[in-house]
């Protein structure tokens, strides 16, 4: 079956959008063993602020999270943030992206995980997790945050 002349606009235009809408997706999948490794780095760290290792989650960071708030400020922040949602039930997680820039950061490269997590006394909350690949090839968390 030959589509008319006067419909070949339109499939080009339609071909067109679709490759707009649909190259991001497949250009930006992230590769099996940056995911695994990241996935490691984000979880490790996120059982040390489970388990109250505040002072380990902040040493086990990036040194560009570190130069950003400093072990004071972390040691105030995340016990009080914590504490509003109480212990962990369970944690899921729910979404992974990589960028080759992160808000208010340096070019590098990024992987963001987000988390569908309970909590004791927040029952739908999400935890993001930011990763930055540092000069020795190993990921670091560059930021945490739950809404």
């Amino acid at each position: 079956m030959l589509i008319p002349k006067k419909y070949h606009i339109h499939l080009v235009a339609i071909i067109a959008v679709s490759a707009i809408m649909f190259y991001p997706s497949f250009s930006k999948r992230i590769d099996p063993q940056v995911l695994t490794a990241g996935t490691e780095a984000a979880e490790d760290f996120l059982q040390l602020v489970d388990a109250e290792e505040f002072e380990q989650s902040w040493n086990s960071s990036s040194s560009l999270m570190r130069e950003k708030i400093f072990l004071e400020v972390w040691n105030q922040q995340i016990p009080a943030m914590r504490s509003r949602v109480g212990k962990l039930n369970n944690r899921k997680q729910d979404n992974a992206s990589f960028s080759d820039w992160a808000e208010d950061a340096p070019d590098g490269q990024y992987l963001t995980f987000k988390y569908a997590s309970s909590f004791e006394k927040k029952a739908a909350a999400m935890e993001t997790v930011i990763l930055i690949l540092e000069e020795d090839n190993r990921w670091r968390v560059a930021g945490y945050f739950i809404k």
